[in-house]
């Protein structure tokens, strides 16, 4: 896997930087809510299915020993990218800073960084495949043209924290077609998207004092937990990459996961948005509607 690995220009950060986006976006209405949530492991095995991407998380990530807090630092710097409004840029940057110490040298000598284009560009792909699919098959749906800005509205977002302008494609059905061949190509089966597997499977008890005794958690919740993560990651997935990346599915996981997404889909579009929108997006439309009522 290694020779996939190779070092390349980090991204260009002489561009002109584009507008971050506002309360008028499509992302703003479907990116922050709870399928944002749902989706999350499905994102993470995409992403680490990428050699590059697989080969930073094996020697930088926390996602076996420290998940919650992981998911939170990410959770905090993505959303306020697309929710920032003003401080969408300054955020971007940080992540993109983030990323510039984690690289390293291969065992033939060849040295790999996490801002490698192709790899850098793959985790936003990712990123934006995944809020489609989540919100296609768990939430409110997509309304028409939406998927098609909702695309051009995350090609600003790529630009802000440095994905070339070249790499992305540029519309959504070339963007469809392309992850489709970078998913046939690119990706392959490791030990990095096992681990994660074996994480979802058997996840650690969250942060819930009343969750954190661990006889409790073995015993009753983790593995009623375990199985429906696994089911929404599955069912997330396209069936080609199920079956490369070892995620066994029968016609059983399908029936349960119809029926997880089919009560999403009826309960999540009619929870009042203090519960439907995660605390990050939820304050930012809620500073917006503020900023509207104090114009004159």
């Amino acid at each position: 896997m290694t020779h996939a690995v190779g070092t390349e220009p980090e991204p260009d950060n002489t561009h002109i930087d584009p507008p971050p986006l506002g309360p008028d976006s499509v992302a703003w209405s479907v990116f922050g809510d709870l399928t944002f949530v749902l989706g999350a492991s499905r994102r993470l095995l995409i992403d680490v299915a990428h050699p590059i991407v697989a080969t930073g998380v094996r020697e930088f990530s926390v996602f076996e020993s420290d998940p919650y807090g992981r998911a939170e630092r990410t959770l905090d710097m993505i959303m306020g990218v697309v929710y920032g409004q003003e401080e969408a840029l300054a955020t971007a940057r940080r992540l993109r800073d983030l990323h510039r110490t984690i690289k390293g040298t291969n065992p033939d000598g060849s040295r790999w960084s996490s801002l490698n284009p192709e790899a850098f560009h793959w985790v936003h792909a990712s990123l934006v495949h995944g809020v489609y699919t989540q919100q296609k098959l768990l939430g409110r749906g997509w309304r028409p043209g939406e998927v098609e800005q909702f695309y051009l509205e995350m090609r600003q977002v790529g630009r802000l924290y440095g994905v070339r302008e070249q790499d992305m494609p540029a519309d959504w059905a070339e963007f469809c077609s392309w992850f489709d061949e970078m998913s046939a190509t690119k990706l392959t089966r490791s030990d990095v998207t096992d681990r994660v597997l074996a994480v979802v499977g058997s996840p650690q008890p969250p942060p819930v004092p009343l969750l954190r005794n661990e006889f409790l958690w073995n015993r009753t919740a983790r593995p009623v937990a375990g199985r429906v993560l696994t089911l929404f990651t599955g069912g997330l997935l396209p069936p080609a990459l199920r079956a490369m990346l070892g995620v066994r599915w029968t016609r059983s996981h399908q029936l349960a996961f119809d029926a997880l997404a089919a009560t999403s889909r009826t309960v999540l579009p009619r929870l009042p948005r203090s519960v439907r929108m995660i605390p990050q997006a939820r304050l930012a439309l809620r500073r917006a509607e503020r900023n509207t009522r104090s114009q004159p």
